[in-house]
């Protein structure tokens, strides 16, 4: 899966997708292998804690390999700790299980506990055993599992709309990511055209259909603070005081505490960026569909004769 969708994306994709497609054939088969040695020894020594007829025993044992270890160094640690506590109540058992079986069942019991301390003490380390491998095989079973959780070293190939696959451009690809992104997918419609970055926090996104104006919470999210289309612009797009571009549109009221809005004015860092962006929106809207444009230019002509008269 991960080869062909590199295979759609590009030649660069395409080797990106064959190292992550094999890194995660070695990652399934070395998980798989590891998982079912882990059932193996998980049933050999579910066996052998049987033998030891001490339900206290059995029951934290089971609690215990019930915890699936995070990674291979938690699945050593558990297991070491578990052979460690199968030797000593191996050997604690011998003492323990009589004394117990005394103040319970009196004679009798002394000598059922004195037989259950001698079985203990072969089955508890011997099981104490087997749950380490079974543990050490559950961590590696988890790490390569981990691995194939691998994320992209850049963002994807921008395709155009006329599908032809250019050299990539990382500037893209990030820009097309973060239309897909806003407000969870809410522009993901539109189709990216170019973006620029305001100030640390703030971007313009061009799309084919018209402008956003981004803002990066704390958090990562990103938000559109304020939308206009290109059939909502009452004139072309220009440069003021250097490094400022006005945008003006159709008047548009936010609520009746707010004042009536015939545009915006962006401010950015130099004016190289302010022109880029100008020819950027100008290119944008030489690519909408002609009669589109028309009705654009008409509704502009109207406006402009409207504040002659």
């Amino acid at each position: 899966m991960l080869v062909c969708q590199g295979a759609i994306q590009g030649p660069e994709e395409f080797m990106e997708g064959m190292a992550l497609g094999v890194k995660a054939l070695v990652g399934g088969a070395v998980g798989g292998l590891a998982g079912a040695a882990s059932r193996i020894t998980g049933a050999m020594a579910k066996g052998v804690a049987a033998m030891t007829m001490d339900e206290e025993y059995q029951q934290k044992r089971r609690e215990a390999m019930n915890k699936q270890p995070s990674g291979l160094r938690e699945g050593l640690t558990r297991g070491g700790k578990g052979l460690v506590s199968g030797f000593v109540s191996g050997i604690t058992g011998i003492v323990t299980k009589p004394i117990k079986g005394a103040q319970k069942e009196g004679a009798a019991g002394f000598f059922k506990g004195m037989g259950k301390g001698l079985v203990g003490a072969l089955t508890r380390p011997t099981g104490g055993i087997i749950d380490m491998a079974s543990s050490t095989f559950q961590g590696i079973k988890r790490a390569a599992e981990t691995c194939q959780d691998v994320e992209s070293l850049r963002p994807p190939r921008f395709i155009h709309e006329d599908g032809v696959i250019r050299p990539y451009k990382e500037r893209e690809g990030l820009g097309s990511q973060m239309l897909q992104n806003i407000e969870n997918g809410r522009f993901a419609k539109y189709r990216y055209f170019a973006h620029a970055k305001v100030n640390e926090s703030d971007f313009l996104m061009i799309t084919k259909r018209g402008i956003f104006f981004v803002t990066k919470g704390t958090f990562g999210q990103l938000t559109c603070e304020w939308q206009y289309l290109f059939d909502e612009f009452t004139k072309a797009p220009m440069i003021v005081e250097g490094r400022r571009l006005r945008i003006e549109a159709k008047e548009r009221v936010k609520s009746v505490f707010h004042a009536k809005e015939f545009g915006k004015i962006i401010n950015f860092k130099t004016p190289e960026l302010a022109k880029w962006v100008l020819a950027k929106l100008e290119d944008a809207r030489e690519s909408l569909p002609k009669s589109q444009v028309f009705t654009m230019c008409l509704y502009m002509q109207n406006n402009d004769s409207k504040h002659v008269s």
